[in-house]
């Protein structure tokens, strides 16, 4: 398990790092913690100063003409011809265009919440339009997909299939399934499909995570810190009880009014456009020192662990570094390895 580390520096630019691999024997939660907490103690860091962590994975394809024909296993043979033979059906042309459709409408949610330099404030805006697609996609985007599909099947000379005749299930052809093509296709597969992807979304951003992300959208610092609320920056605060007490509290809405009138004022502030660069312009005129809370506030912002692509990055470089010939190195070369190999500056 690649371990990425993200924090703000002594200068208030925020970092992204990979630290280093993990050999981990199971993929619960427990387990995945202890296994961080032990690499975190090699680097003199505890998990209690940790304000979020985040799991991603990598995965991987065959060149299925090249394995039909050349591989040694004849299982897997098998297995290539097999789904060479079902590229032609028009089960498969339909899954094609619906991941096709869902990529379109997600992949720029995906590109903005694997930056390295998130800007909080554009990643709540990108999630909440791309719910909205999605949902509008589950209303109203079944008749586009059906033409769609129909249309590459003629193209491709593939056979298609009357929606309106019953449905046979090619793992259980002589069991009735009393549904016809079109609901299948459309309520089992079309409307689960994007019903799972929009619960997904709702379990990744849940009422705590939304107001947590809305009330972080105070510090957005374009036109003039436009969006800025105390109210909502007081909100975020106190969901971060082990980093303000009831007195800091206090202090902070009153340090919260004074920093806005010293910002707005300033023309050093007047042209930011990110939180990141206005964390690195509070170390550059000293004001994290004149507000120190403030500060703090932003820098907890500024490491919510909404998604990162360094990880992908460390699963590819995994596989250049730990080739078939340097199969047998271990955990720790490994990881010192990939180190050398992602963190090249």
């Amino acid at each position: 398990m690649p371990v990425v580390l993200r924090y703000v520096d002594k200068c208030g630019i925020v970092k992204e790092r990979f630290v280093g691999v993990v050999h981990v024997k199971e993929t619960t939660a427990s387990y995945l913690k202890a296994s961080i907490d032990t690499l975190m103690v090699d680097f003199n860091l505890s998990l209690s100063q940790v304000r979020g962590q985040g799991y991603d994975g990598a995965s991987n394809m065959r060149v299925l003409e090249f394995v039909e024909e050349d591989d040694r296993d004849r299982a897997n043979r098998d297995q290539a011809a097999g789904l060479l033979v079902y590229f032609q059906y028009f089960d498969f042309v339909f899954y094609l265009h619906l991941m096709l459709t869902v990529l379109i409408i997600t992949n720029t949610l995906s590109l903005a919440l694997q930056r390295k330099d998130q800007d909080i404030v554009n990643a709540v805006k990108c999630v909440r339009s791309t719910r909205g697609h999605l949902d509008d996609l589950r209303r109203h985007g079944w008749e586009k997909l059906e033409s769609d599909v129909y249309n590459f099947c003629d193209k491709y000379d593939l056979t298609k299939l009357e929606m309106g005749e019953v449905y046979i299930n090619p793992k259980k052809p002589r069991q009735k399934t009393g549904i016809t093509n079109k609901h299948h296709y459309e309520v089992d597969c079309f409307n689960n499909v994007i019903d799972w992807l929009l619960q997904e979304l709702d379990n990744c951003f849940n009422e705590t995570t939304s107001e947590l992300l809305v009330c972080s959208a105070a510090f957005n610092p374009r036109e003039s810190f436009r969006d800025f609320k105390v109210e909502s920056l007081m909100s975020l605060a106190k969901l971060y009880p082990n980093d303000f007490s009831s007195a800091e509290l206090r202090d902070l809405s009153h340090h919260l009014s004074l920093y806005i009138a010293d910002v707005r004022e300033n023309e050093r502030f007047s042209h930011i456009e990110t939180i990141g660069y206005l964390s690195q312009k509070m170390v550059e005129t000293r004001k994290h020192i004149c507000y120190p809370l403030v500060y703090c506030l932003l820098k907890l912002v500024l490491v919510l662990p909404v998604a990162t692509a360094t990880v992908e990055r460390c699963f590819s470089a995994m596989k250049i570094v730990k080739s078939e010939l340097r199969n047998r190195m271990s955990d720790d070369y490994l990881s010192h390895s990939l180190i050398r190999y992602v963190e090249k500056e």
